[in-house]
């Protein structure tokens, strides 16, 4: 008998320790965050596409992962908020959601933020009655708006499978990406600059095909741009880049670009020099007449 309260004291034990550690790491911006995505379930759970909608920046696109972890079999799925509200009203017509949410993830830099969820449950089609069962795993980046935080992005229906690359490249996204190139290796910071949207992320996959695993390392322009003014006047890049695919949305709204790149780096004082081979992942927007870099990648993880 004592044994048993032993085991049950230290199981409670376990548990609050657990919840303690779990609140400990929440911040006053990862509750937010929290909330945002809360409410895009709760409008789901509801039917309510007004109520899903108020989680979402005027600026939005998502992907579909196609069972996929991996960027380079990733599809454009919606190119602005408006096509994604056209579906949606379609979908909460048609089904109704008895799901629930797991957050295992929120990562923040600045204004900038990314997620990983996990929903299950089940999905009723509201004419028929027909179940089908859920569980799906999405990538989500959110931006900090005043004292809301909106979604920008999601990857829908991540996984573990691997499919064939789309080598199809775009004339218009090689060449934001060559002026890019020759920026850098130019050090022309402002013209490097100007080819990034305001409120970009920038990322280190680790070389990982995991993107809870991918690092935050910019939070928009101002800070890649402090990092430019430390970095150019020291060092000079070399960069053999071969882009290996790019995907442009139906409505030429949204892009997704993957390339392969050799990158030297020299440094002004001495003969230090390093080299690296990397694939690279950028996402891209059309919003006012010109390409700009929404996402940038380092160090995709390679399937070969």
């Amino acid at each position: 008998m004592g044994f048993k309260t032993h085991i049950i004291r230290l199981s409670v034990t376990l548990l609050l320790a657990s919840n303690l550690v779990s609140q400990a790491a929440e911040t006053p911006e990862t509750i937010l965050i929290r909330q945002t995505l809360s409410t895009d379930l709760s409008g789901h759970r509801r039917g309510d596409a007004e109520l899903v909608l108020s989680a979402y920046d005027e600026h939005f696109a998502a992907y579909s992962g196609n069972n996929s972890s991996d960027p380079r079999v990733w599809q454009i799925r919606f190119e602005s908020r408006l096509s994604f509200a056209a579906s949606l009203e379609r979908d909460l017509q048609a089904h109704r959601y008895d799901t629930e949410r797991t957050v295992p993830k929120i990562q923040v830099r600045g204004d900038v933020a990314t997620a990983t969820t996990i929903d299950s449950g089940q999905v009723i089609d509201r004419q028929n009655g027909d179940v089908k069962p859920l569980y799906e795993e999405r990538f989500w980046t959110l931006l900090k708006r005043e004292d809301r935080w909106l979604v920008t992005s999601f990857v829908a229906n991540l996984g573990d499978e691997s499919s064939a690359l789309d080598t199809a490249t775009n004339t218009e996204v090689q060449a934001l990406l060559e002026q890019e190139k020759t920026a850098r290796e130019n050090g022309d910071q402002s013209g490097l600059i100007s080819l990034y949207a305001e409120h970009f992320s920038g990322y280190d996959g680790l070389y990982s095909l995991d993107p809870a695993s991918w690092k935050l390392i910019f939070s928009g322009t101002q800070e890649f741009e402090k990092y430019l003014a430390k970095r150019s006047p020291n060092v000079t890049y070399q960069i053999n880049r071969q882009l290996l695919s790019t995907q442009i949305g139906p409505e030429g709204l949204e892009a997704l670009a993957i390339g392969r790149e050799a990158v030297t780096v020299t440094h002004k004082r001495g003969n230090a020099e390093h080299s690296l081979q990397r694939d690279v992942m950028w996402t891209l927007s059309k919003r006012d007449g010109d390409w700009k870099i929404t996402n940038m990648l380092y160090n995709l993880g390679q399937t070969e």
